[in-house]
């Protein structure tokens, strides 16, 4: 697999290179790659891996998997070293709050290369997942929208709470003193969209994410689609906001951008719009077959599904990206190292 990553960066490397032209006067012009020789990644479950893979060490809580961007990054290698050189502290399930303890666990070393996914669990974004997406009928629940309405309604008003923001601010800075070498670079990924453009009564309007329709509470309506694209976009553009003031060692990834055409229901995809085990969806669903548990014993199977949907694991790693997704963005990663590397070397003929 490292070896067909490193090809496929390349092979992009060099459609770029050779789509763009060459002004005359350089002709004679060669170049070296200035590439980093460390590597840390810190963040959330997005950036651990959650669903893409196996398990790198023996943290189960932290979940991280070598599906993950930071895990395909390192073995793309555009790095000078070996294990050592690269130290993945991200964890599943943490806030902002968590950013100190992950420094600490970094020895506050320094690297020339940190990548950062962090503030998902500040939005709710799972508490949106659990109450709209997968919300299950409770005689204590009569209005289960308004359950839906109110998960929404806490994580538009933290995405607009100014002091969350500024602990971004803070703990950006923190990571950069602390735990950035002289010349480094530090990539700041923002989230995906989970829903393709919704439409009035497409595909999704109708049906519930929650595999046994008997027991669903809400069905994916196109306004709640449509609410919860609404608040990735905007934390995005805080994300973007904090990168802008961070200086030019300080770099904002799109990921959002990497997701067109594979997000959950895609007009294309109206005979299963959910695509759980689609590998050009890019977010796993509750029935998704994971690497791990995978397919699960017979007995455990929840009925006409291949999975158990009451495994802690399946459960908490729905609307988290596959194994696909986190290869592209490796890859995008790669290609913004070689490019930032580039040393110009004149031949002088």
């Amino acid at each position: 697999m490292a070896s067909l990553l490193q090809v496929s960066a390349l092979l992009a490397l060099f459609s770029f290179a050779t789509a763009t032209p060459i002004p005359a006067g350089n002709k004679s012009e060669a170049c070296a790659f200035n590439l980093p020789a460390s590597y840390a990644a810190l963040g959330d479950s997005f950036a651990a891996g959650l669903g893409s893979g196996f398990l790198v060490d023996d943290d189960i809580q932290c979940q991280r998997q070598n599906g993950s961007y930071p895990s395909q990054l390192f073995e793309l290698n555009p790095f000078n070293g070996n294990p050592s050189s690269f130290d993945f502290v991200a964890c599943s399930g943490d806030e902002l709050d968590d950013i100190d303890a992950q420094i600490a666990k970094l020895a506050y070393k320094k690297f020339d290369l940190v990548t950062l996914t962090i503030s998902g669990n500040d939005f709710g974004f799972g508490d949106i997942a659990e109450a709209c997406v997968y919300q299950t009928l409770s005689p204590n629940i009569t209005d289960p929208q308004q359950v839906c309405n109110t998960a929404f309604a806490i994580g538009e008003a933290q995405v607009a709470d100014k002091t969350i923001w500024d602990k971004f601010d803070q703990k950006l800075s923190l990571v950069k003193s602390t735990s950035l070498n002289k010349g480094g670079r530090i990539f700041v990924t923002g989230y995906a969209k989970f829903f393709a453009a919704p439409i009035e009564g497409d595909a999704c309007d109708s049906i519930s994410f929650f595999p046994i329709p008997q027991l669903a509470a809400l069905n994916m309506t196109a306004a709640n689609r449509r609410r919860a694209n609404a608040l990735t976009v905007a934390v995005n553009q805080g994300i973007k906001r904090s990168v802008a003031k961070s200086g030019s060692d300080v770099q904002f990834v799109d990921f959002d951008k990497l997701y067109e055409g594979r997000r959950f229901c895609e007009a294309k995809n109206a005979d299963d719009p959910i695509g759980a085990n689609n590998p050009n969806v890019f977010f796993n669903d509750l029935t998704t077959v994971l690497p791990v548990p995978g397919v699960a014993d017979v007995a455990k199977q929840t009925p006409g599904l291949k999975v158990d949907i009451t495994n802690v694991l399946q459960q908490s790693s729905v609307f988290h990206p596959k194994i696909g997704a986190h290869r592209i963005l490796a890859a995008e990663l790669n290609l913004r190292i070689l490019f930032d590397s580039v040393i110009p070397v004149s031949s002088h003929v």
